[in-house]
């Protein structure tokens, strides 16, 4: 099965901001459609496992973050790689908080919405949340990020957590990869050794002694 053919589906790429009692919380996601116009609601579909999922059952709210195609890779890869269990993601970002106290992005994005839970649905690995939108802001007109755009354009990893995961034994002739999030360097071996040692993985921000040689 060739799985870049799922890259191409219609989507976009999102950060989902809540709440974990007083700190802000996050991670990114593919999956959110709005399904109905009166009243505006959305279907945002989150792994179990993420620490997001558990908080938005919680709080019954979450933020919306419209990634453009300006968003850096580094927010991607602290919102997408790793886990708001262990690691304060808005640390060091620039962000806002909705009416409700919901987190979300100031830059690198088109705009937030606001988003209070109406019903869940357990679907296999991930819960689909179906929110009702509260509030909505437009921020900037840069395009907004898609799915096709992040992966062939920035050449992104899917996080093994995202709906949209699927495992690629494909490689692409690069000489290392990225052992965190499957960042392919598309340089020669040669190129890459002759990498400063303080290089840094563009997606993940770890360190180039964790690239793996493929």
């Amino acid at each position: 099965m060739d799985i870049t053919t799922l890259f191409k589906l219609s989507s976009g790429l999102y950060i989902i901001g809540s709440k974990d009692n007083d700190r802000n919380i996050g991670c990114v996601v593919n999956t959110v459609v709005q399904t109905t116009s009166r009243p505006v609601t959305l279907s945002v579909c989150i792994n179990k496992d993420n620490f997001t999922n558990t908080c938005i059952k919680k709080t019954g709210g979450f933020s919306v973050s419209i990634l453009s195609e300006n968003i850096k890779e580094n927010v991607i890869g602290a919102f997408g790689f790793s886990s708001s269990r262990e690691k304060d993601k808005f640390s060091d970002v620039s962000f806002g908080l909705t009416p409700s106290g919901m987190p979300y992005l100031k830059e690198g994005v088109t705009g937030f919405i606001q988003c209070k839970v109406i019903s869940t649905t357990e679907n296999f690995t991930h819960t689909i949340f179906i929110a009702e939108v509260q509030e909505a802001e437009n921020i900037s007109q840069e395009p907004p990020m898609t799915y096709d755009y992040y992966h062939r354009v920035i050449k992104g990893k899917t996080p093994k957590n995202a709906s949209s995961y699927a495992e690629n034994t494909k490689t692409t002739g690069s000489s290392y990869k990225c052992s965190i999030c499957g960042y392919e360097f598309s340089g020669s071996k040669e190129e890459f050794e002759n990498l400063p040692d303080d290089y840094k993985c563009p997606i993940c921000s770890v360190a180039k002694s964790l690239f793996l040689p493929v």
